[in-house]
């Protein structure tokens, strides 16, 4: 059977994720601003040509970065591109200017999302990384219980946002911070890729152990979601082709089926809310809410990123990061602290719409680094591995990101590794030729 051009699936994408919109989060959260201000037809034929733009300027690639800007696509840019034009209250005009900065730079990172890669480059192994991330796993463990064993307990999602504004009173050094931050977005990840790709349960176990008290902890439902996330990341790579296609499509499908066959109460609606309006509303819905904001109240000019500001100081609002910024002007409370991705903090906060561009060209020098450092190992492996930084990346600044949310850990640890493996080069499946870079050529996993 032929396959769709993937414009047409990414315009479908869109229809369907409208749908849902329309039929359950505007209903179930318009308490929460989840606003339909119903756009003209020309307004939604505009979005629409936006949403499925950028794809043509994407090329199947082995490379691991290409698979970071697929889900930025898929999970971030269709969902705000659509959830903008429901809840925007400034003018029309406007809007067609920031729609198209985002658009022109989701093509931007699709592009260069496969720059990097070193052709024939050897092939390299984790096997050395085994020691060293056992041990900084067990002293980020230790350092978590004994931080946070006075708030610790499992809770439903329900009562979760309780957990965490206790576990917010906990004051705690950087270094502490940092070790759980990197526990969560990099040395847990390692684990769940590792034993998956290799179906060892000693990993997993790992991994699962891990993620249980990082939610007991700080009630973080991305650490309770990553196992799954990576699993049907891992189901979704297939043979390294076609991967956006199969992304857009199993995410339009899976919609259609939540929409219809969960219901609006009970636990199942926590399952339907996690996947609509957590995994794909709220990043579209932050990127509205801080265009609106700083527009109005002043850019911070990068001063939001502590190093920026270190040095040049000048920061405007205080005490009061981004988010709570935000969780004041929405929620009357600074305990809401409304983290948002790369585009609305260090985009539109920082320079407005003329910061998309800056922050795109940041981006493509992350991509950049993750394509060269990562050539000879397993590209499989290391987008499995890469998922903590991922999500990271589409709920926070990206300096933030790269720093804490293990960006540039993972980076340090594969770099560390290098060392060529003393096995041949072995001959490759058919299944593993048909991954179109030299990215690719890399198949070792320990």
């Amino acid at each position: 059977m032929r396959k769709l051009p993937l414009p047409l699936v990414a315009l479908a994408y869109g229809a369907v994720f409208h749908y849902a919109y329309v039929a359950f989060i505007n209903p179930a959260f318009e308490y929460a601003h989840y606003l339909y201000l119903a756009p003209s037809e020309l307004e939604l034929l505009y979005t629409y040509l936006l949403v499925c733009a950028p794809v043509v300027a994407y090329r199947s690639s082995g490379a691991p970065a290409a698979y970071g800007a697929a889900l930025i696509f898929a999970l971030c840019y269709v969902p705000a591109q659509l959830i903008m034009v429901f809840n925007w209250e400034r003018s029309s005009s406007e809007l067609i200017v920031v729609q198209a900065f985002l658009a022109a730079s989701m093509a931007t990172l699709l592009q260069a999302s496969g720059l990097g890669c070193k052709a024939n480059a050897p092939i390299r192994s984790v096997h050395h990384l085994a020691t060293i991330l056992g041990v900084l796993t067990v002293v980020s463990m230790i350092v978590l219980v004994a931080s946070y064993h006075e708030y610790m307990r499992l809770v439903s999602f329900e009562d979760v946002y309780d957990l965490r504004f206790a576990a917010n009173e906990n004051e705690r050094s950087g270094t502490v911070n940092y070790l759980i931050s990197w526990l969560s977005y990099c040395f847990l990840p390692f684990y769940f890729a590792r034993g998956v790709l290799r179906r060892n349960l000693a990993d997993l176990a790992i991994g699962l152990l891990g993620c249980v008290l990082i939610y007991a902890a700080t009630g973080s439902k991305a650490a309770i979601l990553m196992p799954a996330v990576i699993v049907i990341l891992n189901l979704l790579f297939g043979s390294g082709e076609d991967f956006l296609l199969r992304l857009v499509t199993v995410l339009a499908v899976s919609i259609l089926l939540v929409i219809e066959l969960l219901p609006d109460d009970g636990v199942l609606f926590w399952v339907k809310s996690i996947l609509l309006l957590r995994v794909l509303g709220a990043g579209g819905w932050n990127m509205t809410t801080y265009y609106d904001y700083f527009s109005t109240n002043g850019y911070t000019f990068y001063t939001h990123i502590g190093p920026v500001n270190a040095l040049i100081g000048g920061y405007p609002y205080g005490a009061y990061s981004l988010g709570q910024l935000i969780g004041l002007q929405y929620s009357g409370s600074e305990q809401a602290n409304f983290n948002a991705n790369f585009w609305a903090s260090d985009g539109f906060a920082a320079l407005g719409v003329l910061g998309v561009p800056v922050v795109t060209a940041a981006l493509c020098a992350v991509f950049f680094a993750i394509n060269r450092i990562a050539s000879g190992y397993s590209p499989r492996f290391v987008v499995l591995w890469l998922v903590g930084f991922w999500l990271a990346m589409l709920n926070l600044p990206l300096s933030t990101a790269v720093l804490s949310g293990g960006g540039a850990m993972t980076l340090l640890l594969l770099w560390l590794a290098r060392k060529p493996s003393m096995h041949r080069r072995p001959i490759k499946s058919e299944r593993e030729r048909s991954v179109p870079t030299s990215c690719a050529d890399s198949v070792s996993l320990a």
